[in-house]
C-alpha cells in the first residue's frame, strides 16, 4: 500500500521542513492530526494531515507586513556577482519553524521589503497553531549589534544585516528559549554567523553571538537543519567558512569559522573543534 495519498496546493515553494501536531483540538473542527507548511511567500499552512478529502486548510495566514512584500532572490544584488539563483524567486520563509507543543505555539521567522522606505526586515512571529493569529507580543523585529572590529564594522560595532543574513537553519526551542541562527547569500559580504535566543513568551531578545565579530564570514548553514541541544542545555552548532582565531591565534575564541561549537545557553563559547586543515578547507569553499 505504499505511494502517495494525496496532494495539497500551497501558493510558493517550500523550503522549510513540514511539522506535524497530532492529535491537536482545533476549533470547530475536533482533534486532528495536523501538517504545518510553512513556503517562501510567507505563508503558513495548516492541513489535515489524514483525510484525503480535506483539501482546504484549517488556516492559513500569509506574515508578509502591511506596506512591504516577500524578498525575493533579485534582491541579493551582490551575491554570486549578481548571478544569485540559490532561489529561484521569493525567499521569505525559508528556516523550518519550530513547535511549542505545551502551548501549541509556532514559530518561524519571516522576510519582507518595505516597498516605500527600501529596508529589509525579518520578524519573529509566535501564531496559535488552532488559529494562526499571533500571539501575546508577536511579531517582533529581529535586530543585533555586539562589539568587534569585523568587516562591515563601524566605530567598533557589527550589526546584523537582514539583507545579508540568510535564515537557512531551522529554529531550536530549549528551555524556554527560542535560538535562531543565519548564514549568507552565496558569501555576499559583509556578512557574519549569528545566533540569537528570544524568551518563548515574551519574544524579548535574551543572547546574541556572533561568530566572526573580530573577523568575515562564518555562516551557520546546517544543511538547514537546526542546532541540536543535550539534556544540560548546551547547544550544538557548525560554523561555516571564514576568520580563524585572531592575531595569529587560531585558537582565539573571538573568531570561529570552520568549527563545531558547543554554547552555553547564554551562548558563550564553553568547547569547540576545529579541522588542523581548516585553511585548506577555507580556500576549497571560495
Amino acid at each position: 500500500a505504499f505511494g502517495k495519498l494525496f496532494i495539497r496546493t500551497v501558493d510558493d515553494q517550500v523550503y522549510a521542513q513540514p511539522l506535524v501536531k497530532l492529535k491537536l483540538s482545533m476549533p470547530g473542527k475536533g482533534i486532528k492530526n495536523v501538517l504545518f507548511v510553512a513556503t517562501v511567500n510567507n505563508t503558513v499552512y495548516a492541513f489535515d494531515a489524514d483525510s484525503a478529502n480535506a483539501a482546504t486548510p484549517f488556516w492559513q495566514v500569509n506574515l508578509t507586513l502591511a506596506g512591504s512584500r516577500v524578498v525575493k532572490k533579485t534582491d541579493m544584488t551582490g551575491a554570486c556577482g549578481g548571478g544569485y539563483n540559490d532561489f529561484s524567486g521569493n525567499m521569505g520563509i525559508v528556516g523550518t519553524p519550530v513547535i511549542d507543543s505545551t502551548t501549541n505555539t509556532m514559530y518561524v521567522v519571516a522576510r519582507s521589503l518595505n516597498t516605500t522606505t527600501n529596508i529589509y526586515t525579518q520578524y519573529l512571529h509566535a501564531l496559535d497553531i488552532t488559529t494562526g493569529a499571533e500571539k501575546a507580543n508577536s511579531p517582533v523585529l529581529i535586530t543585533a549589534t555586539v562589539n568587534g572590529t569585523g568587516d562591515g564594522s563601524v566605530n567598533g560595532k557589527v550589526s546584523f544585516s537582514p539583507q545579508k543574513n540568510n535564515q537557512r537553519p531551522g529554529l531550536l526551542l530549549l528551555n524556554g528559549i527560542v535560538y535562531i541562527t543565519w548564514s549568507s547569500h552565496c558569501d555576499w559580504g559583509p556578512y557574519h554567523g549569528w545566533v540569537m535566543g528570544y524568551d518563548k513568551t515574551t519574544l524579548q531578545q535574551k543572547n546574541v553571538y556572533c561568530s566572526t565579530a573580530d573577523g568575515y564570514n562564518g555562516g551557520i548553514w546546517m544543511s538547514g537543519g537546526g542546532p541540536s541541544a543535550d539534556e544540560n542545555g548546551n547547544m550544538y552548532i557548525a560554523v561555516g567558512n571564514g576568520s580563524v582565531g585572531k592575531n595569529g591565534n587560531p585558537a582565539d575564541l573571538r573568531n570561529r569559522s570552520e568549527s563545531a561549537l558547543k554554547l552555553t545557553a547564554s551562548l558563550t563559547i564553553s568547547s569547540f573543534f576545529t579541522p588542523k586543515n581548516y585553511e585548506e578547507i577555507g580556500r576549497a569553499h571560495v
